[in-house]
């Protein structure tokens, strides 16, 4: 009885090994990176296209050019307790080898330093208001090469100035 039951279950077991291979032979399984970063309600600064601070941005100049590309994205901007400041982090440089050639940010068309002044006023930044950043280098006719950067601006939520 016990040889039955070995002889009956084998060949089962052959057929659903075999009948698995023959899918797997064709399957195909990729991986995706997921990330989420889920902004307080009362403020964020987040790019309209993630690209724009996940990448590199090219400010190579048009052919027939001698001035680098401005680069120009925009961010969502929100404080529902008062204004948006901002600043940057030591000096914007593009660096290539002895070289480097100085670079002016510009947030909703205020010239950024190193220190913290008002980018979105108290009213506009209550509700979701998009605005612009400008990445652009002084001067033109720059020395030939590869050149690399980055920027680093940090915004602040400033709550609201209470007078009596």
């Amino acid at each position: 009885m016990m040889f039955k039951k070995i002889a009956m279950t084998a060949p089962l077991a052959i057929l659903a090994l075999s009948s698995s291979v023959v899918f797997a032979a064709g399957e195909a399984r990729h991986s995706i990176s997921l990330i989420a970063t889920v902004p307080e309600n009362g403020f964020y600064v987040t790019p309209v296209d993630p690209d724009l601070v996940n990448k590199d941005q090219d400010m190579s100049p048009r052919t027939g050019s001698n001035t680098l590309t401005p680069l120009v994205g925009y961010f969502d901007v929100r404080n529902n307790n008062g204004s948006v400041h901002a600043s940057v982090e030591g000096t914007p440089k593009l660096y290539g080898g002895a070289n480097t050639i100085d670079l002016v940010v510009a947030f909703n068309d205020v010239v950024l330093t190193n220190t913290p002044q008002m980018v979105v006023g108290e009213q506009e930044s209550d509700v979701n208001y998009r605005a612009p950043i400008r990445i652009s280098a002084v001067g033109t006719n720059h020395p030939a090469g590869d050149y690399t950067g980055a920027v680093a601006v940090v915004y602040d939520a400033v709550p609201p100035i209470i007078t009596q």
